[in-house]
């Protein structure tokens, strides 16, 4: 009960450390339920800890100048790695993780930056591990990577000269809040339709 308390008190004081020049915005409800999520457990973080939380400087009717324009840049948001490091320490006793090895997690984004995520407040960032596997492949943190490209592309597919990420773009735009519920909800189901090569939105 005591360490439990500790790591809140920790959590609680990275969130102040943490300061108020970013806006946060609304936490996105999952597009599926996180019942109804495809893939195991593991690969997701818990909402009731990390629901995942947009930055509300970006919205779809600024995505021209902000995310999907070439001269915007996510190092121009994106925490110090002191912030995310003291973090994921905290988050990975939080979670209840037996592997407190960090070097294993990446301090991830749950909506990425690149699609209009929050920057700093850990209700949007999760130790996700590099190596969780299913049926014998790797999907972690990498593999939702690729998911983030695509949805970028997506939300930036009918901008004019507009900054798409690498990666396969989908055959039709996708709007910001349609991207951030995927990435909030069900990212792996976006994924095997991927690697299918079908669009993961209807």
């Amino acid at each position: 009960m005591k360490r439990l308390r500790f790591v809140v008190a920790v959590v609680n004081g990275l969130v102040f450390l943490a300061g108020c020049h970013v806006r946060p915005g609304p936490v996105v409800p999952p597009q599926d339920p996180v019942t109804k999520r495809f893939g195991p457990p593991e690969i997701y973080p818990r909402a009731e800890l990390s629901p995942g939380l947009t930055n509300s400087d970006i919205t779809q009717d600024n995505i021209a100048n902000t995310i999907c324009n070439k001269h915007w840049k996510t190092s121009s948001i994106r925490p110090p790695a002191s912030y995310t490091t003291s973090l994921k320490v905290a988050q990975i006793a939080q979670y209840g993780f037996t592997d407190t090895d960090t070097g294993h997690y990446e301090e991830d984004h749950i909506i990425s930056l690149e699609n209009g995520g929050h920057p700093r407040d850990p209700k949007n960032l999760y130790p996700e591990a590099y190596n969780t596997e299913i049926d014998g492949e790797r999907v972690g943190a990498h593999e939702k990577d690729k998911v983030e490209n695509y949805l970028h592309n997506g939300i930036c597919l009918d901008v004019p000269d507009a900054k798409f990420s690498p990666g396969p773009k989908p055959s039709h735009p996708i709007t910001l809040q349609h991207a951030q519920q995927i990435l909030a909800g069900d990212w792996y189901k976006c994924y095997l339709h991927m690697k299918q090569g079908q669009d993961c939105l209807p």
